[in-house]
């Protein structure tokens, strides 16, 4: 390798490094990338502009490594790349050597250790074979080998696909005459090629074993966990079992380990609403609601929170059902099982003899621990989970339990309210026709409102799946604990009431963050519209 040296932007992070001295990435060795050394990530996904500016400038060593990979005419190599075996930089190095010597690629990757020969004679056998085509999310999902991979590597492949798509769950669920996979990314079903049947049993095997489950009970609905090292990335991965006719169906989750935690700024809070629930939690009393419908990320925010007060040394208490997240500094306790479901009342007094500073509570499911949280906020911080469309109507839900109106009026600090909203690509966004009058006006725009919006779209490449949006975003409102709303608790007004109270007080809806993203061109009308604001 040559001394010189090529300084790039990465496309992803925008950090700049060597490109020369960079490592290969092994997406696909007929086309390969660099690693940015900052964030990991290789550039296979950039637009095709980014690709063409960093070959046009490219120094004439990294070119020439660059063809000795795109011109070999062995597709041994490209193949135990697929098989997990060598990665590309492996290969390149082999390639020099059969270059100047004039041997086997397999004789010298046996040689050399890379291999052994039972995986040379495999990747011979693959040759000519056809390429598995990820049906729903682009052409570049690699090639799988079923009659020849073990179940062990398939069930690898599977989910290294799933980490490399940002995939937040895999689902494998057999059907009469094959098993269907699917693919969950940002809240949408994506599916594969399915698995020919004939494979469903050991790939079943393979499954209970990476979870450590016992086959004997293969008839009931099971769970585990796991962690795994996909890609470049640790992943804690969830495990639900489902029994069916035709056999055990499972969804897989998998967590980011780097990325779970966020701060409030990645979460998507505003400024004015970063400061505004850092004060709550800084004052240390009052009920804290974290809210949003159902897969919404109220589960994100709520470990964000206990993040940051674990972190600033207070003594925290959390009562889960389950725990998704061991937090350090923190006390986490799964919630005691009763015949009817996790007993969080039950968990919530037995702790409070600990006197801890901090009590969260990943949900409030029944009037008894809404009182006794409410309670207990009159002398501390208690964060608790809940599933509710908005914050105002979270609220009302919590008061209809059975919570005296005076009690919950002055234990209230502030309820957050958060929906996710699918960002369009930034690869392929072009401008869009605007809806007509008559839709703008079934969702509550009016003429001269609609005069400030700006519209867009996305057309849809590789980059994003072929859907248009890559990657989500949390919109969220945070509802105060003003006077008028306080008021409008004691009265027993309706959410929609409280909302305007809420306000009037001067909290920014939901509503009114994602029109602004419209504007921006970073989301999109229809997503505006599908997610009924």
């Amino acid at each position: 390798m040559s001394e010189q040296t090529y300084f790039i932007t990465c496309w992803n992070c925008l950090g700049e490094f060597d490109a020369v001295a960079a490592v290969w990435c092994s997406d696909d060795p007929k086309n390969p990338t660099k690693l940015c050394p900052f964030c990991l990530h290789c550039f296979c996904d950039a637009s095709a502009e980014y690709k063409q500016q960093f070959w046009r400038h490219a120094p004439a060593p990294l070119v020439d490594e660059l063809q000795t990979l795109s011109q070999s005419q062995d597709r041994l190599g490209d193949i135990l790349i697929r098989m997990k075996k060598i990665t590309t930089p492996q290969l390149l190095e082999v390639l020099i050597e059969q270059k100047e010597t004039g041997r086997k690629l397999g004789e010298i990757l046996v040689r050399q250790g890379l291999v052994r020969q039972a995986d040379v004679d495999v990747g011979l056998r693959l040759q000519g074979v056809d390429t598995l085509k990820d049906t729903r999310a682009g052409d570049d999902s690699g090639r799988v080998y079923w009659e020849h991979s073990s179940p062990e590597s398939t069930l690898d492949y599977l989910l290294a696909l799933g980490a490399r798509k940002r995939a937040s769950d895999v689902t494998l669920e057999p059907q009469p005459d094959q098993v269907t996979i699917r693919y969950r990314i940002d809240g949408f079903s994506f599916r594969v090629d399915p698995i020919p049947k004939a494979y469903a049993a050991t790939l079943e095997q393979a499954l209970f074993a990476m979870f450590d489950l016992d086959p004997a009970r293969r008839g009931s609905p099971l769970s585990s966990k796991s962690t795994a090292r996909l890609g470049d990335t640790e992943f804690d991965m969830i495990l639900r079992t489902v029994p069916g006719p035709h056999g055990v169906g499972a969804t897989i989750k998998l967590v980011n380990r780097s990325t779970f935690i966020k701060d409030f700024t990645t979460l998507g809070l505003e400024l004015e609403d970063r400061v505004r629930l850092v004060e709550e939690i800084r004052s240390g009393l009052g009920l804290l609601l974290v809210t949003s419908p159902a897969f919404e990320g109220a589960d994100t925010t709520f470990y964000a929170i206990m993040s940051v007060v674990a972190d600033g040394l207070k003594d925290v208490v959390s009562i889960e059902a389950p725990i998704h997240w061991v937090m350090e500094n923190a006390r986490q306790i799964e919630a005691e099982t009763g015949p009817e479901g996790p007993r969080i009342e039950a968990t919530l007094r037995a702790m409070v003899a600990v006197r801890p500073e901090v009590l969260m509570l990943s949900a409030v499911p029944d009037q008894g621990t809404a009182v006794v949280a409410s309670q207990l906020a009159s002398s501390r911080l208690v964060v608790g989970a809940m599933t509710a469309p908005s914050a105002a109507t979270a609220l009302a839900s919590l008061r209809g339990l059975g919570i005296p109106p005076p009690l919950l009026a002055g234990s209230l600090g502030l309820v957050t309210g958060q929906r996710l909203v699918r960002t369009l690509c930034r690869i392929c966004t072009v401008p869009d026709e605007p809806p007509s009058a008559r839709t703008l006006s079934a969702h509550g725009i009016d003429e001269e409102e609609a005069q400030t919006l700006r519209f867009f779209k996305g057309k849809g490449c590789p980059t994003c799946n072929r859907v248009g949006y890559r990657g989500r975003r949390a919109l969220f409102e945070l509802l105060p604990s003003s006077a008028e709303v306080r008021s409008a608790l004691e009265q027993g007004l309706p959410a929609p009431e409280i909302e305007e109270a809420a306000l009037d007080s001067g909290m920014i809806s939901v509503r009114e963050r994602c029109l602004e993203l419209v504007k921006k061109g970073i989301t999109s009308f229809d997503e505006f519209a599908r997610l009924r604001l």
